[in-house]
């Protein structure tokens, strides 16, 4: 009985956990899920809506582009800030001296997005931009790569993958160098070749570190919000926007506090299903395994 008593004791040192998770986490979800349902300015009293303000989310021009970009932004995460760096890791377990690429590609990681954005919006600037002169002096006209629609999120992503390659590509070297030698060695002397070598072994045995990797990545490109707004706020005009910059926009610049409410929820609701969706395909691939 005295044991019981002093389990159920211990629970008690919970409670001023549990209770300020529940007030810093749980009360603003539910509260920014009411707001999604009201028309408010932040001046009058908030208006009923119903689900007016769910539906312009996916029926506004500037929204679904918004919502576009955010997908453009995921896939090119995929590929570049995920895929290359795990193909450079792999090559780098093969040459000598892999510390000094280590070093070079992982100094952007460092910065800041808000270092990074400022430095390549002062290297790309139409008028004042340090990239412009030096194509001149050697005979290039280049347009002002910032104000190209589309064109600018590419570059954007570009940015991304630049301040998290060296990130990635040490969490890869240090799973590929826990990975045991002797299957690889292995199949080698079946005759595999390095394509089967990597997809049949190394991949699987990799599947920790990219579960890390993909997730964090996938996560935080859904709410980018920092490089496109410093580098150009989203334009020009809304054209290169992500979810989370209408969010600070709709909420914040033109005080809709109801429809920013209403996005936030998606952008809450895409980002959960998407580590959920990955989550459960990197498990369900271990299990079969």
């Amino acid at each position: 009985m005295r044991t019981k008593i002093k389990r159920g004791g211990s629970f008690l040192f919970l409670i001023p956990a549990a209770a300020f998770v529940l007030l810093a986490e749980l009360v603003p979800v539910i509260y920014t899920t009411y707001l999604g349902f009201m028309d408010w300015n932040l001046i009058s009293p908030p208006e009923w809506t119903g689900l007016a303000n769910y539906i312009k989310v996916f029926s506004t021009p500037e929204l679904l582009n918004a919502l576009k970009n955010t997908a453009y932004w995921v896939l090119g995460t995929i590929v570049f800030a995920v895929g290359f760096p795990l193909l450079i890791a792999t090559f780098l377990t093969r040459i000598k001296g892999k510390v000094i690429f280590k070093t070079i590609f992982f100094i952007p990681s460092t910065l800041s997005p808000t270092i990074a954005a400022i430095f390549w919006r002062r290297v790309l600037s139409s008028q004042h931009g340090a990239l412009y002169p030096i194509l001149e002096a050697i005979g290039i006209t280049a347009q002002p790569l910032l104000t190209i629609p589309r064109i600018n999120t590419y570059i954007m992503i570009g940015i991304w993958t630049w301040q998290y390659f060296g990130l990635n590509l040490i969490l890869f070297l240090v799973g590929l160098e826990t990975i045991p030698k002797e299957p690889v060695e292995a199949a080698r002397i079946d005759g595999a070749s390095a394509v089967q070598i990597f997809y049949r072994i190394i991949f699987p045995l990799l599947r920790p570190i990219m579960l890390l990797v993909m997730a964090n990545a996938v996560i935080n490109s859904i709410r980018m919000f920092d490089i496109p707004w410093i580098v150009i706020q989203g334009g020009p005009g809304r054209v290169s926007e992500t979810l989370a910059i209408s969010l600070y926009r709709e909420s914040f610049l033109l005080f809709r506090m109801g429809l920013g409410s209403a996005i936030a929820v998606v952008l809450s609701v895409i980002t959960l299903l998407a580590s959920y969706r990955y989550l459960v395909t990197m498990g369900g691939g271990k299990k079969k395994e």
